[in-house]
């Protein structure tokens, strides 16, 4: 049986080839000459069934394929990286699917389209009618539940070698490649190229013979025919009448970043917090790189405080204005001030005074009065934020969420993922709030069993400690 092939664009590569390449024997293919170079192997053009790339600027990955492979990655995360957190989504990359329009905004210039099972797809272009048959093809999957997929009218059928645009009249050629080779390939195009479609020629067919890329283009033919006859003799209603690809994306939190440093390492030396500064901002992944080569002259442990001392003193200076960065994995990040830091040894301390008398304190549910202030006290590194509320001096009440590992990020901002789970403080009561969210995730295989149980004593904790009246509640670990 042969083995599946993957390629890996990502500041995580090592350690992801190193867990895929042990663990499920998969081979990796096209790689870059970084990895060529630090693994010892050679440069092969061949075509791959999984791609894994990076998505939000670092905080995680995509693992795109046929789904039993993607399957198999996303368990090997949760297994060794238990802190990892993975949503698969539903619908397939690539799909093509019967839909319906079912919503017209023309001053957006897009459409809803109803593809069946309960989902809604986005379509840019509004020269369509409520109630219009299209077929469309999926195109872009957004990681957060509340943002829809993205579609197109226009269907390609991606192969080895070549890509297929049905009902189309060029050739194309991969821009990545050299001219003299890109040139070739463009000749070698306009003698294959079926009639009715256009034709894209990938990278890999540079390594593929001429029977090779015939045989990709005889088979993606076929496949345009077998739409054309699943379209022919398809009902009316929305529905998917060709599979794609399963996508899957995994967030990597603060913890699960250390533990990929570590199996970095565990390959070729690097510097302490490697991925964190890599994620950290576009800008710094250079520095980062530099520090790294020079790390093998010079102690690594040494030029990492170097760095992490610059990003403070840039984006999180005594009194500088912080802002959140908070995912709840359903929606897209929100962010908003939340006031002056100051810092008190490594405690994060950030304070507000409100003054205008809109809208209401989070959790205590009291209305904003003008005069009302805030006080934040948080870590790097800690699984809970703790706020207080005062008004003219006495106590109003506290609250305490848990999140995931606090990160400090790019431009002054706290970034965490909200877990669902906060507890009310209010006249000497404290109040747990379980919004289920936890559960949800471990049923739909997002977190591991085992994090769950370590998220669930981190609440304990966290109680005990409100209930005790304990000044500043931060929790790092367990």
């Amino acid at each position: 049986m042969v083995s599946p092939t993957f390629r890996v664009r990502s500041i995580y590569d090592v350690p992801i080839i190193k867990l895929i390449k042990e663990n499920l024997k998969y081979n990796l293919v096209q790689p870059s000459p970084e990895q060529a170079n630090l693994l010892k192997i050679k440069k092969r053009i061949d075509p791959y069934d999984l791609e894994i790339q990076d998505i939000l600027d670092g905080y995680g990955i995509s693992i795109e394929g046929d789904e039993e492979y993607v399957s198999a990655i996303a368990a090997l995360l949760h297994k060794n990286i238990p802190d990892s957190i993975i949503l698969q989504h539903p619908v397939q990359i690539h799909a093509v699917y019967n839909g319906k329009i079912v919503h017209v905004n023309h001053e957006k210039n897009l459409s809803v389209v109803d593809i069946g099972e309960n989902i809604n797809t986005i379509l840019f272009g509004s020269n369509f009618h409520r109630g219009d048959k299209v077929i469309v093809q999926i195109k872009q999957l957004n990681i957060f539940e509340d943002q829809l997929p993205v579609c197109s009218t226009v269907i390609h059928f991606p192969g080895h070698s070549v890509i297929l645009e049905r009902d189309a009249n060029f050739v194309r050629v991969s821009r990545k490649l050299p001219k003299q080779e890109r040139d070739a390939l463009f000749t070698l195009g306009k003698q294959l190229k079926p009639q009715d479609h256009g034709l894209i020629m990938r990278t890999s067919a540079t390594k593929a013979s001429q029977e090779g890329i015939q045989a990709d283009i005889d088979q993606l033919v076929q496949r345009a025919e077998e739409l054309d006859l699943l379209i022919s003799g398809s009902s009316y209603g929305p529905g998917i009448l060709q599979p794609g690809q399963t996508v899957a994306h995994a967030l990597f939190v603060k913890e699960a970043k250390d533990k990929l440093t570590e199996l970095h390492n565990e390959v070729t030396p690097t510097i302490p917090m490697y991925h964190w500064f890599m994620s950290y901002s576009r800008d710094l992944k250079l520095s980062t790189t530099f520090a790294e080569r020079i790390s093998k002259e010079i102690d690594g442990a040494k030029l990492s405080p170097i760095l992490k001392q610059i990003i403070l003193e840039r984006d999180f200076a005594e009194n500088s204005l912080l802002y959140l960065e908070e995912y709840r994995l359903t929606s897209p990040p929100q962010e908003r001030i939340l006031g002056q830091l100051n810092w008190s040894d490594d405690v994060l301390v950030i304070k507000r005074s409100f003054r205008s008398s809109r809208g209401v304190h989070y959790g205590l549910e009291n209305d904003i009065q003008q005069g009302d202030s805030s006080t934040i006290m948080t870590k790097e590194g800690s699984w809970s934020v703790h706020m207080k509320i005062n008004r003219e001096d006495s106590l109003l009440g506290e609250t305490i969420k848990i999140i995931t590992p606090l990160e400090l990020s790019n431009g002054g901002k706290l970034r965490y993922i909200d877990l669902g789970l906060t507890l009310i403080k209010k006249n000497g009561d404290t109040e747990t709030k379980d919004t289920g969210i936890i559960n949800d995730l471990v049923e739909k295989g997002i977190i591991s069993s085992n994090f769950k149980e370590k998220i669930y004593r981190i609440y304990e904790i966290c109680k005990k400690k409100i209930d005790a009246g304990e000044e500043q509640i931060i929790v790092l670990s367990e």
